[in-house]
C-alpha cells in the first residue's frame, strides 16, 4: 500500500498567492501572512506585485485609499494581517491625510512612469552640467565640441611638449597654446569682421587668457573652466547665430556700443559744462552719468567678455580720491550692469520685439535733436534713429522657407542683468508695455521673499504679513571726536500688505533706446535692495577703511568743526572729498552740522508709541517703539549664527486684521540696542516709514519714497522744526537734506545715527 504524497500546485495557484482548497489530506492550508513590509517589497519587485484581485479587494489600505480619493492599482500596499488591520481600523479616517502618514506620503507606489524617470534624469544632468570641467587639453577640446565649434591640434616640432588648439567658427578664431598641458598663450581674432569688432579682440583675449592661466596658489589639477566657459559661450552663441557674409552679430553688438559711446561722451560734455558742478572731480561727474543719465557703456570690462552697460554703483556719491582706494572700489564694491548680446527669437515672448539689425547709426552723429522753433521743450533731447532692417536669405533647414524668399533674422538683442535685480509686479508689467521681451509674471512670490529668502522648511505665505529682525553694529563718529564709536541697532522690517515681485534676469529688446528708458526704474530698485541689504544683512565683506571703534562714551567733546569735516569723519570713507565752491548750492556732502553734544543732550533710548503717517497715534505700526510692549520676535533668537530662523505664525491680531505673521531673524536681538522700525509699502512706488528714538521722550517718524534713479523724496517728517532748523554754522537746514543724506550713506543705520547726533 503506497503512502499518499501531496500533489503539486498548479502554476496559477503558485503564482497567485492562494492555496488550494484541499490538500491530499483534505485539510485547508494556513494562508501566508501579508505585512506592509512584504507588500512594499513586492511593489518594488521588478515583477510587480503578485496580489490577487480578491486580496486587493479585501485590503483595508485599499478601502482607506478609496475614501481618500487616492488612485490605487493592483500593486498597492496591503494590510491584510490581523494586527495591521486592527491598528489601521482604529485610525480616524476623517482626520487622515497623507501629511499625517509621514513617510507613507512619499512612498512611490507602483512602477515609476517614463515622465518621472525623465524628470529625475534632467535633474541629474542639470547638477552635473554645473561643473564645466578642468583646464586641460582634453577639457578645452570637449568644451569646443559641446559648443559645436570646429577644433584641431597644431603639433610643434618633434621632442617639444608644445601644442596649439585651434578653435574656429563662422566668424571666430581662437588659438590656445599649451606647454605640458598648461595654457601659456591665447589669441582671439574675428577674420570676417570689420575694424569696429577687431579693435576689441585683444582685450577680450586677455580676459579669456586670465580665465585659463594658473594664478598663484592654484594647481593644474584643480583649475576649473567655469569663468572661461561663461565668457567663451557668449562669443560662441553670437558665432552660431551669425550667417556668413550676411549676418555678423559681432558687428551688430559693436554698432550698439559705438552709438551708446557717442551718447556717453555727449552727456559727459554736458555735465562738465554745468556750472553747478564746477570743481567736482572727473570721477564724480562720471558717476553722475552712470547713476543718473544713460549709464556707462563698456566693452570687455569687469572680467566679462562682450558689451555691458553699467547703470548703478554703490556709494557713487563717495568717489575715491587716491589710486589705492580707487583700485579697492573697482575690485570690491558692487556695480550693477546689463550684458548685451543676442538670442534666438522666442515666439511666445518676443511678439513686440523687432529682430536684430546690424548698424552703428542708432543715434545721430550730433546726438542732440535739433531744436524746433516754438517748441516748449527747452532741455536738449537725444536724437534716436531707426536703422534699416537687416535681410537674410531663407533658412535651408526649414522646409518651405525657400518659397518665401528673403526674410528677417530669427534673432533678437538680449539683455542679461548682472546681477539679477528684484522688481515689483507693477514695474514688471510696465516693462512689458514698453516693448521689453519678458514673460508674463506669476504672483507666487513676494518682493521681500526675493530679497530675504525664507529658510528651507520655514513657513511662508505671500499673502500674510511678515517681520524681519536683525541686530548689527554701526560705526560712526561723534561731532568733534576723532575716535570711531560703535553702537548696536535692532532693526525691524514690517511688511503688512503683500508686495509681489519677480527677479529680472534676462530680457530681449528691439532698440538701445529701450535699455536707456528702463534704467531709471532699475536704479530705483537697485537702491532699495541696497538699503535693505545694508540694514538687514551682515556686512561680511571688507571695508574701504575699517575704523578702530571704541565703546560708546558717557560724555562727548564740544569741539566744533566745518560741515565738510563732520560728514567726512562720519562716513567710513577716509579720503577727503573734493570741496565745492563756497557759493554753490548745498549738496549731499554739505548737509552735516557741527552740533555740540553733551551728556544731557543725548537722545533718549527708551521708545515711545509712534505716530502714524497722518499724525495720529498708532499702536500697530511699529510694535518695538512702544514703551511697555516688545514684539514676540525679540523673545527667541540665536546670537551665534546669521541663518534665518522661522517662528510659527501666531494668532495675534495685527494691522488689517491679519491672522498670521511670519517672523524672520537674521541675528539675535540685543536689549540695549537702539530700536529702528521700518514699514515697507509699494502702492505706487517703494516707500519706507522709519521710526527711531530721537530726542528725550520723542520718536522720529520719517516717511521716504524711493523714486526713479534712486532719488529719495521726503513725504513727511517730524525731525526738522524750529529748534534745529538752523545749523551751528548758520546754514538753514532743509527737509530735502534728509533724503540727500540717505542717498549718500546708503545705509539706514548710519543715516539714523547721523540724524540723532547732528540734528537732535
Amino acid at each position: 500500500m503506497t503512502t499518499p504524497t501531496p500533489m503539486k500546485h498548479t502554476l496559477s495557484q503558485q503564482g497567485s498567492g492562494r492555496t488550494p482548497s484541499q490538500t491530499q489530506h483534505g485539510a485547508a492550508a494556513t494562508p501566508p501572512v501579508s505585512t506592509p513590509f512584504s507588500m512594499a517589497h513586492a511593489a518594488l519587485s521588478p515583477h510587480g506585485s503578485r496580489l490577487s484581485p480578491q486580496a486587493v479587494k479585501k485590503s483595508p489600505a485599499i478601502s482607506a485609499a478609496a475614501l481618500l480619493n487616492h488612485p490605487t492599482s493592483t500593486s498597492a500596499v496591503s494590510f491584510d494581517s490581523p494586527s495591521a488591520a486592527a491598528a489601521f481600523s482604529n485610525l480616524q479616517l476623517s482626520d487622515l491625510d497623507f501629511k499625517s502618514l509621514g513617510g507613507l506620503a512619499g512612498l512611490q507606489v507602483g512602477r515609476n512612469t517614463e515622465d518621472e524617470k525623465a524628470k529625475r534624469l534632467d535633474e541629474v544632468i542639470s547638477i552635473l552640467s554645473q561643473n564645466r570641467g578642468y583646464v586641460s587639453e582634453a577639457g578645452l577640446e570637449r568644451l569646443a565640441q559641446k559648443l559645436e565649434l570646429d577644433c584641431m591640434w597644431d603639433e610643434h616640432m618633434a621632442g617639444e611638449s608644445k601644442r596649439t588648439l585651434i578653435i574656429a567658427g563662422s566668424a571666430l578664431e581662437l588659438l590656445i597654446g599649451f606647454t605640458d598641458n598648461i595654457v601659456q598663450s591665447l589669441t582671439l581674432a574675428f577674420p570676417e569682421s570689420s575694424e569696429s569688432v577687431n579693435k576689441h579682440a585683444e582685450d577680450a583675449g586677455k580676459i579669456l587668457l586670465e580665465n585659463l592661466k594658473l594664478q598663484p596658489g592654484q594647481s593644474p589639477l584643480t583649475k576649473q573652466l567655469d569663468k572661461f566657459s561663461v565668457n567663451f559661450e557668449r562669443l560662441a552663441i553670437l558665432d552660431k547665430l551669425s550667417i556668413a557674409s550676411v549676418l555678423n552679430l559681432y558687428e551688430a553688438i559693436a554698432g550698439v556700443f559705438d552709438s551708446l559711446s557717442r551718447l556717453h561722451q555727449w552727456e559727459l560734455q554736458k555735465v562738465r559744462e554745468d556750472a553747478s558742478l564746477a570743481g567736482r572731480t572727473d570721477e564724480y561727474l562720471r558717476n553722475i552719468i552712470l547713476c543718473n543719465r544713460s549709464g556707462t557703456p563698456a566693452m570687455n570690462a569687469r572680467g566679462k567678455v562682450g558689451m555691458r552697460i553699467d547703470y548703478w554703483k554703490n556709494k557713487h556719491l563717495q568717489p575715491p580720491t587716491n589710486p589705492q582706494t580707487a583700485a579697492y572700489v573697482e575690485k570690491h564694491e558692487k556695480i550693477w550692469g546689463i550684458l548685451v548680446g543676442c538670442a534666438p527669437v522666442n515666439r511666445n515672448l518676443d511678439v513686440n520685439v523687432h529682430p536684430v539689425r546690424v548698424s552703428n547709426h542708432w543715434i545721430s552723429e550730433n546726438v542732440e535733436l535739433p531744436h524746433i522753433p516754438g517748441d516748449l521743450q527747452t532741455s536738449p533731447m537725444v536724437h534716436w534713429l531707426e536703422p534699416e532692417d537687416t535681410i537674410v536669405p531663407p533658412d535651408p533647414e526649414k522646409a518651405g522657407d525657400s518659397l518665401l524668399g528673403p526674410r528677417l533674422p530669427s534673432v533678437t538683442f538680449s539683455a542679461t542683468f548682472d546681477p539679477p535685480i528684484h522688481i515689483s509686479f507693477g514695474l514688471w508689467e510696465q516693462l512689458r508695455s514698453m516693448g521689453i521681451g519678458i514673460p508674463a509674471m506669476d504672483v507666487s512670490k513676494s518682493f521681500d521673499n526675493l530679497v530675504f529668502p525664507i529658510a528651507p522648511g520655514g513657513y511662508y505665505d505671500p499673502t500674510e504679513p511678515r517681520e524681519i529682525h536683525h541686530t548689527k553694529d554701526i560705526n560712526y563718529q561723534l561731532p568733534g571726536s576723532p575716535a570711531w564709536v560703535s553702537r548696536k541697532h535692532a532693526n525691524s522690517l514690517y511688511i503688512y500688505k503683500p508686495v509681489y515681485g519677480k527677479t529680472l534676469t534676462e530680457a530681449s529688446f528691439s532698440h538701445p533706446q529701450h535699455l536707456i528708458a528702463m534704467l531709471p526704474y532699475l536704479r530705483q530698485y537697485a537702491f532699495l535692495s541696497t538699503l535693505l541689504e545694508n540694514s538687514f544683512k551682515e556686512d561680511t565683506g571688507p571695508k574701504r577703511t575699517p575704523p578702530q571703534t571704541t565703546a560708546h562714551p558717557d560724555s562727548f567733546s564740544t569741539k566744533t568743526s566745518t560741515n565738510r569735516d563732520e560728514f567726512n569723519r562720519f562716513m567710513s570713507l577716509s579720503p577727503t572729498l573734493v570741496k565745492p565752491p563756497s557759493d554753490e548750492a548745498p549738496t549731499p556732502m554739505d548737509i552735516s552740522t557741527s552740533m555740540s553734544i553733551d551728556a544731557s543732550s543725548q537722545p533718549n533710548h527708551s521708545g515711545t508709541v509712534p505716530m502714524s503717517i497722518d499724525g495720529g497715534a498708532s499702536q500697530h505700526i511699529f510694535p518695538s517703539q512702544a514703551a511697555h510692549s516688545q514684539p514676540t520676535s525679540h523673545l527667541s533668537s540665536n546670537n551665534n549664527n546669521n541663518q534665518n530662523h522661522q517662528v510659527p505664525p501666531t494668532s495675534s491680531g495685527g494691522p488689517n486684521n491679519h491672522s498670521t505673521l511670519t517672523h524672520t531673524f537674521t541675528s539675535g536681538p540685543d536689549p540695549e540696542a537702539i530700536k529702528i522700525d521700518i514699514n515697507l509699502t509699494m502702492v505706487h512706488a517703494p516707500r519706507l516709514q522709519i521710526a527711531f528714538p530721537f530726542r528725550a521722550s520723542e520718536t522720529a517718524i520719517v516717511v521716504l519714497e524711493i523714486r526713479e534713479n534712486g532719488q529719495v523724496h521726503v513725504e513727511s517728517q517730524n525731525v526738522l522744526d524750529e529748534r534745529n532748523s538752523v545749523a551751528p554754522n548758520g546754514r538753514e537746514r532743509r527737509v530735502e537734506d534728509l533724503g540727500k543724506m540717505l542717498e549718500t550713506v546708503e545705509d539706514i543705520g548710519k543715516w539714523v545715527e547721523f540724524v540723532r547726533t547732528r540734528w537732535a
